[in-house]
């Protein structure tokens, strides 16, 4: 063997048999394994050419099976791909779908690409006319192209209905996808419908339902092996039976989600707190609210609270929209509003980022006890990027202005611990606890004291009493954490 065969491997040999051919290509196509496809097929080019047509007829032992079917289907497109892409040959793709003027299924697949385009643009009426039609060509059809393309039919229908508010009306859509993929053997389309049906569900504030269908996603992922996802499934079912809050916070370790109360610190884990809410935000609200966002940084404030208004009429149970909303109004000096804005985030999401505290500046602001420079002052130690000295001279000049004023305290002590003067935020932090704050900035004061305090006694009161003020959900689960850690180590 020379050099390249030894290193490269001998090239296959030419397949005479079409049976066994075909089960190479099969194989490897299973595999994943592009190149040795397209090397086998290049070898065997002239018999694949000759032999495709009659491939195509599925063999009886493999229609009994849907979900071989499926993994029949897979391997014929993957070699027709291969001819077409890599050998410039695209006769095999045109014999699986034929004329796309007269082919049905080519017809369809392009509907379903029209229809994607339209969703993608937020036309949701647009494609669901152009999909109930091909639902209507559809009627009588039947084969493996059916079998695939009429469950994501309707999974599209069903999105369609979903982020246009009418979660209702996407549900029976769901079933009827669902059904389709649990008869043809499609397992994951079977994992996205159940999930998409809790999520449904779970929208329309029907616990019972969403819950079993939490229950099922996790059987199918207890037989696959999958036994952490599965426990998260069981979880969620049992949280959203007995009454899902409108806003929580979860904890993710190394990827994986878990409630606050399950999360077992250990060694160096990275632990990141996240909220949850009852109900997914709908992508219309998503994508006005990333477009209100852009233009807020911009520095155009009356383009972004049109932007954010937009997203609240599109969603009526997102906060995220109405926060920004609320912080951008605050910005416009309309600080009345601003305070109405944050009580409604507060309606629909408890303690949903900073909106208590939030809603005490914009009281403040409204009753003429902070003013314009005030603000600005805290929005710079709230998001700016200043290095903790500067935050340090700035917080003193606003504690200055507003002695006594709790958010100050809380950015003082903060970026003088970040400075590496530990007492001195020690101080600053107890000043702070002693100025009656509101409930979100206690919270944080109480769980950065606990982080700096040298007195384990101490620092435990301070983490049960953060957790069981709860008013900032990220400092309290923060807190919760610690708690359970400074317990394992004592």
């Amino acid at each position: 063997m020379g050099l390249f065969g030894s290193l490269f491997g001998k090239s296959d040999a030419p397949i005479t048999d079409p049976d066994r051919l075909r089960d190479e290509l099969f194989a490897i196509a299973r595999a994943g394994d592009e190149r040795r496809l397209e090397r086998l097929a290049r070898t065997n080019q002239a018999t694949v050419l000759e032999h495709f047509r009659s491939w195509q007829k599925v063999p009886e032992a493999v229609r009994s099976d849907p979900s071989a079917i499926q993994g029949y289907i897979h391997c014929m497109v993957a070699i027709a791909e291969t001819f077409a892409q890599k050998l410039g040959r695209p006769e095999l793709m045109a014999a699986l779908t034929g004329p796309p003027q007269s082919n049905p299924l080519a017809k369809w697949q392009d509907a379903l690409r029209q229809a994607r385009e339209h969703m993608d643009a937020l036309r949701y009426s647009e494609a669901r006319a152009l999909l109930t039609d091909a639902l209507i060509d559809s009627r009588g059809m039947s084969g493996t192209g059916v079998d695939r393309y009429l469950p994501i039919t309707h999974g599209h229908i069903a999105e369609c209905h979903f982020h246009a508010g009418a979660a209702d009306q996407a549900v029976p859509h769901l079933e009827q996808a669902l059904s389709l993929c649990e008869r043809s053997g499609d397992a994951e389309g079977v994992a996205a419908y159940t999930g998409s049906l809790f999520e449904a569900h779970r929208y329309l504030g029907q616990s019972e339902r969403a819950a079993g269908y939490a229950d099922r996603m996790a059987a199918r992922l207890d037989t696959q092996g999958a036994a952490g996802d599965a426990a998260r499934w069981r979880t969620r079912a049992r949280i959203v039976r007995a009454g899902e809050p409108l806003n929580r916070v979860v904890a993710v370790a190394n990827g994986t989600t878990v409630e606050v109360d399950e999360m077992r610190p250990t060694g160096d884990v990275r632990v990141q707190f996240v909220f949850e809410r009852n109900r997914v935000t709908l992508r219309p609200a998503t994508v006005h609210t990333e477009r209100g966002e852009q233009l807020g940084s911009a520095g155009r404030h009356e383009e972004a609270l049109a932007a954010f208004r937009e997203a609240a009429t599109t969603d009526q149970f997102d906060p995220h929209s109405r926060y920004l909303e609320a912080f951008t109004l605050l910005h416009l000096g309309r600080y009345a509003d601003a305070a109405d804005g944050y009580r409604r985030v507060e309606e629909l999401a408890p303690g949903w980022f900073h909106c208590r505290a939030d809603l005490w500046v914009a009281e403040q602001l409204t009753l003429g006890r902070l003013d314009a420079n005030d603000f600005a002052a805290l929005s710079l130690l709230e998001d700016g990027p200043a290095p903790p000295d500067e935050k340090v001279t700035l917080a003193e000049r606003l504690l200055a202005r507003r002695p006594g004023s709790p958010p100050a305290h809380l950015h003082l002590g903060k970026n003088l611990a970040r400075a590496g003067r530990d007492a001195d935020a020690r101080a600053v932090l107890r000043a702070g606890l002693s100025a009656s704050p509101d409930p979100d900035v206690r919270t944080r004061l109480l769980a950065e004291l606990a982080t700096l305090t040298e007195d384990t006694g101490e620092r435990e009161a301070l983490y049960r009493e953060a957790v069981a003020l709860n008013g900032n959900l990220v400092a309290a689960a923060s807190a919760a954490v610690a708690l359970r850690a400074s317990e394992r180590e004592g």
